[in-house]
């Protein structure tokens, strides 16, 4: 959207102190909105705290950078909220059997909703994102659509932001690659910002794997779930795991089995902690089932050139999709080739070319 689509104003942009959302400052401040910085505080390493805790870094820094491009600057304290439901969510969704994407959660129902609440009270029309995504309007309602750079497209994660959200929100680094994003802090004399390094997977485990998270916020975990077994899917008892919290599906890693077989998950019984292990050929699936969907307008599953994608284990699958509505929360998804691997509680999303039309949350399709 061109500059005089936009009546100038104040605009609310979510600060990470990072690459992304610190050019994205300078950009909208050069654009001529009065931008104003905000940091959500999500999560601390400690198990308790208070509203007394010195600031984590990433705040800090975004601090020092509103204060050099002259920005007022809030921090928005919601570790408590946080916990109580993104985390919490997440361990919910492993202790059900199935495998969460916290973010999917977080965006909707935390994140923009914070930024949204900022918004109104400081009388900001806009709020703004340092993700590269573009949002467009057709037909009365707006569309996210895929960035420029595909090695870097967070459209996946977004497909359950509503009108109200995408609406407001601005994303001005959808038409640039990270490269150039890059060479923009350079530009604007912020040599250190271009050269910030990435943040890397879930934003909570500060690089754990999943199970060593579990068990710091769960201590007592191994007593609670203990050793199951495992079958095959002729019913037979071929072995023993160490807890169905611990695996998804098509893994195959941390199982014991009688005789090497290679066989790995394709489903996880939480009821009577068993795994059922298939062989991988058999992990492939032509047809979906998706649960809590979510679409801009219905009409789109109508369209023939619909495209499905996937995240995680599961791979994403080639070719179209036809969808068929089950009832008002499921779907029923026919895949022109197969998808691997899908995993109840993994994210599905739906694309028309590059515009993310909506999506859901895979289950089992027995």
């Amino acid at each position: 959207m061109s500059d005089a689509d936009k009546a100038r104003g104040r605009v609310i942009l979510g600060m990470s102190g990072g690459t992304d959302s610190s050019v994205t400052a300078m950009m909208l401040k050069d654009k001529g909105y009065e931008v104003i910085g905000v940091s959500l505080w999500f999560y601390t390493n400690e198990h308790s705290y208070d509203e007394n805790d010195a600031y984590p870094d990433f705040i800090r820094d975004a601090q020092k950078l509103a204060e050099r491009l002259g920005l007022e600057h809030h921090v928005i304290d919601a570790r408590k909220a946080f916990r109580d439901s993104i985390i919490q969510f997440f361990l919910d969704e492993y202790l059900a059997g199935r495998t969460p994407s916290p973010c999917i959660q977080c965006n909707p129902n935390l994140k923009w909703k914070l930024l949204l609440k900022k918004a109104d009270e400081l009388n900001c029309k806009h709020i703004a994102t340092g993700h590269y995504i573009n949002i467009e309007k057709e037909n009365d309602l707006f569309y996210i659509r895929k960035g420029k750079d595909p090695a870097k497209d967070q459209s996946y994660f977004l497909w359950n932001l509503k009108q109200d959200i995408l609406s407001r929100t601005l994303t001005p680094l959808g038409k640039y690659t990270k490269a150039k994003v890059r060479e923009i802090a350079k530009s604007y004399g912020f040599e250190e910002v271009a050269h910030k390094k990435e943040s890397m997977g879930v934003c909570f485990m500060d690089r754990k794997d999943y199970r060593d998270f579990l068990q710091e916020m769960i201590p007592d975990l191994n007593e609670k779930i203990g050793k199951g077994k495992v079958f095959n899917i002729q019913g037979e008892e071929i072995g023993t795991h160490d807890g169905y919290p611990y695996y998804t599906v098509g893994q195959k890693r941390g199982i014991e089995l009688k005789e090497k077989s290679g066989l790995m998950v394709s489903k996880i019984d939480p009821k009577n902690n068993r795994l059922i292990l298939e062989k991988k050929a058999d992990l492939n699936k032509l047809q979906l089932r998706i649960s809590g969907y979510y679409f801009h307008n219905i009409e789109d599953i109508q369209q023939e050139k619909i495209t499905t994608v996937v995240r995680g284990l599961g791979l994403n699958p080639e070719g179209y999709s036809k969808i068929s509505i089950l009832n008002d929360s499921e779907l029923l998804v026919d895949l022109e080739h197969p998808a691997w691997a899908m995993a109840p509680g993994q994210p599905v999303a739906f694309y028309i070319d590059d515009k993310l039309i909506g999506g859901g949350f895979a289950e089992y399709n027995d």
